[in-house]
């Protein structure tokens, strides 16, 4: 918890698994109950929406009405 603090609460499991390293052997997913358990989240790690590019609209589409359109030309 010190690590999760002195890190200004940006560390998440994988930083503070490297930070333990040094002396204690812990896993990722220990690390991830223990900080779940003192409702401890990482800054950079909560998940955000991202859209995503669906397929074009500019697609011809068919003239089901049969209208007729006179597009003429740009001025």
């Amino acid at each position: 918890m010190t690590i999760f603090k002195r890190s200004y609460q940006s560390y998440g499991t994988r930083r503070i698994c490297i930070a333990l390293q040094a002396g204690i052997s812990v896993s990722r997913r220990y690390i991830a109950r223990v900080m779940k358990s003192l409702s401890l989240v990482s800054k950079y790690t909560i998940k955000r929406y991202r859209g995503y590019q669906t397929a074009s609209n500019s697609s011809v589409t068919a003239n089901h009405l049969q209208r007729q359109f006179d597009v003429g030309t740009k001025q």
